[in-house]
């Protein structure tokens, strides 16, 4: 099993330098003064200009910056922001804020997502089936802001059951909201991925097989339809905690939650090309680290799958 995670972290070299050339490359070529944009409408002096654009190595060609961008990196010095605070500062401050509201969400999401759809599975075509196939077309088509904006006026605002917004109360409490509005698109995923995986496996040799030597509806059902359809699900899972914590920009920008999304957009609105880089390379290794977890799960739930 080693040689096969140390096959699949030195995979992930090359992955982790094309996503900092390409964010890089974007930075870069983005409109606008990142100089003019951090003292607004106050006038810049040549001289502070030229002071401001050596310390962050913005007189320096494009190439050039992403290089001691990665000199840095390989040290641990992620760069300074343009405030004056460490890169590595912040995104630590910020990533398990995020991490918490994507995991919440991956919870509530994948417990939800598979009972429904399992059940859903078990009985195509009926009414519960049926509803279910068009509550979670309806999530799918509504884009996430509009549930944020609405759940938070219902729940927050009318009935007063949940926070309006998180601020520095990053709390269990303050982010089940949350993480219900970031999880209900993948819900609707996970939810469809499931009845479809179900109704498959209903049919497939080994189940008739199970049913053939008397075993119960109810084991036949768990031990050998739900687990074998979990392995498409798992595959979902794996891949959509990173994309959750990278689609927590809305969602944090609504509830107001001081995470790595919110770091990554006001950086992004600055120009600070180090602090979106550094954001985007920790959700690449959230992807390399959780597509290896998904890699060797598959052991557990396939037992024809092995790893020398």
């Amino acid at each position: 099993m080693w040689w096969y995670v140390g096959r699949r972290a030195l995979q992930a070299i090359p992955v982790v330098l094309g996503s900092t050339l390409l964010i890089y490359s974007l930075v870069f070529l983005q409109p606008g003064d990142p100089i003019v944009a951090l003292f607004g409408e106050k006038p810049v002096s040549p001289a502070v200009r030229d002071q401001i654009a050596a310390q962050y190595n913005l007189d320096k060609p494009f190439l050039v910056q992403w290089l001691l961008y990665l000199k840095g990196a390989l040290t641990g010095d992620f760069g300074v922001s343009y405030s004056g605070q460490p890169v590595s500062e912040l995104v630590a401050k910020a990533f398990p804020i995020t991490l918490k509201l994507a995991v919440m969400a991956l919870v509530i999401q994948a417990v939800l997502g598979i009972a429904a759809g399992f059940y859903a599975g078990l009985r195509k075509g009926r009414a519960f089936d049926s509803s279910m196939l068009v509550i979670s077309l309806l999530v799918i088509a509504v884009p996430i802001f509009v549930f944020g904006f609405l759940m938070q006026l219902i729940f927050g605002v009318k009935l007063g059951w949940a926070a309006i917004t998180v601020g520095g109360d990053a709390s269990f409490e303050n982010l089940l909201l949350p993480a219900i509005v970031l999880g209900l698109v993948s819900f609707a995923y996970i939810l469809r991925l499931t009845r479809t995986s179900v109704f498959e496996n209903l049919t497939a040799d080994h189940v008739r097989t199970a049913r053939a030597k008397g075993l119960s509806s109810a084991t036949v059902n768990r031990r050998h339809v739900l687990r074998n359809s979990l392995i498409p699900v798992t595959t979902f899972l794996g891949a959509d905690l990173g994309t959750l914590m990278a689609g927590a920009i809305v969602t944090e920008g609504i509830f107001n939650i001081p995470g790595i999304g919110n770091l990554a957009f006001q950086a992004i609105n600055r120009g600070e090309g180090s602090t979106v880089v550094s954001v985007v390379t920790v959700m690449v290794l959230v992807y390399v680290v959780m597509s290896l977890v998904v890699d060797l799960l598959y052991a557990l739930l396939d037992p024809r799958i092995r790893y020398a």
